[in-house]
């Protein structure tokens, strides 16, 4: 257990040692409770003798009792029931990297916001990666008395964790699974990385925007698992949209589905590099050397592909994405100072978004915690990295719709 109060809480060292400290904290009988700052109002004044160390815990014990603190349990598979020395190893720490990196970002988080005087009780479970052992954790006494639950974050898990807990009155966050919320089996569940159908929403708004008359819109579709994902939505939204489009299977029928005059719009959602490699070769050879006009459109995974820049940006290729990061944003230049300063490592992408959502959950429950969910649709924040907007669905609980479009530039994709 960590209490989270309003002074910053000093953590250093490399990953290796922030896991043997997290070790220690996790795998102790009895929770470690990090003493309250001073300078509080409930401090009492010091007596003219030096209190003995057991006074001092007494009233360390009553200043805490004393102040209100939102609880929040963080559910992360930091699988240290694997760890077979007592000094975890490099395996052990790559093991528990996503975890690691989620919980360091979250913890500084909220540590931010106790700068303006909230107080946090973070209790951080480790899921193991194994529903029974969530199945465990979900009745245990930290669940229960949490009033906001992070976590667990694989979609075995939250499916364990979702039919045996109590969430009445409480909600339960997904960070990081973009599964449907329609797969899960609760209406509780807030799903903050938006799932497939959000992004096909947007780029389907974004095509008809665009779209003039005398424009074509082509979808290539290489009939894989990936695609498929992305297009059947993507078709519905389109055709709810009104946008007429050609659907093609082969890369040898490109060229006989563009217009030589107009804009030619082309969508693809492969995640297969190779495929994508072989398909910007030949529509920059098109744009190059047979003067179509094409935009294209890809699939969010792109970012993370080495893919040939100058066809990208010939191609003035987009796609949607719900993470970004903006190097020259002072937000995030203090985020990653302040990381560093406190890890001795630099924040991954899991950081980024534990640190996004440990500030606007923390906020949320802070400033309503008697009534945080029904807050939930009415509040919109934009994180260093991720952006929350909530909507409901009676049957699947809360999706985040916060994705943005990003072009590719010549160097890197920038928003539009």
């Amino acid at each position: 257990m960590i209490l989270v109060q309003n002074h910053r809480l000093p953590l250093s060292g490399s990953k290796i040692l922030a896991f043997v400290l997290l070790l220690g904290t996790l795998g102790a009988c009895a929770p470690k409770v990090l003493r309250p700052g001073g300078g509080s109002k409930d401090t009492k004044e010091p007596s003219k003798e030096a209190p003995t160390k057991e006074e001092r815990k007494e009233r360390d014990k009553e200043i805490v009792e004393k102040r209100h603190f939102n609880n929040i349990a963080l559910l992360l598979p930091f699988q240290l029931d694997k760890v077979v020395d007592s000094l975890p190893g490099k395996r052990d720490v790559e093991r528990a990297s996503l975890a690691l990196d989620f919980y360091q970002g979250f913890k500084l988080g909220l540590d931010n916001l106790t700068r303006n005087g909230n107080n946090f009780k973070l209790e951080v479970l480790d899921s193991r990666d194994n529903a029974g052992e969530v199945k465990r954790l979900a009745v245990g006494k930290s669940v229960e008395e949490a009033a906001l639950i992070v976590g667990p974050i694989f979609p075995t898990e939250i499916d364990a964790f979702s039919t045996a807990a109590n969430l009445a009155g409480k909600l339960q966050i997904s960070p990081l699974a973009a599964r449907s919320p329609s797969q899960y089996q609760t209406n509780k569940l807030v799903t903050v990385t938006p799932p497939i159908g959000v992004h096909a929403q947007v780029l389907a708004n974004y095509i008809a925007s665009e779209f003039e008359i005398g424009d074509h819109v082509v979808i290539i579709n290489n009939i894989d698992e990936d695609s498929e994902k992305l297009l059947v939505p993507l078709r519905a939204s389109l055709d709810k949209l009104d946008v007429k489009y050609n659907e093609v299977t082969d890369l040898g029928e490109i060229e006989i589905n563009l217009n030589t005059v107009g804009r030619n719009i082309v969508v693809n959602a492969s995640t297969n590099q190779f495929f994508i490699a072989q398909l910007l070769a030949g529509l920059y050879k098109l744009k190059t050397e047979s003067a179509y006009d094409i935009s294209l459109i890809g699939h969010p995974n792109w970012s993370r592909f080495d893919l040939n820049p100058d066809y990208l940006a010939a191609l003035r290729t987009s796609i949607s994405s719900s993470y970004f990061v903006d190097e020259k944003n002072l937000e995030v230049q203090q985020f990653k100072r302040d990381y560093f300063s406190s890890f001795n490592v630099n924040p991954t992408e899991f950081a980024f978004k534990g640190y996004d959502t440990g500030v606007f959950f923390g906020r949320l429950l802070a400033m309503y915690p008697k009534d945080y969910a029904d807050r939930l649709l009415k509040e919109k924040h934009k994180g260093v990295s991720i952006g929350f907007e909530f909507v409901r669905d009676p049957a699947t609980g809360y999706v985040n719709n916060s994705v943005r479009l990003l072009q590719f530039n010549g160097q890197s994709y920038r928003p539009l």
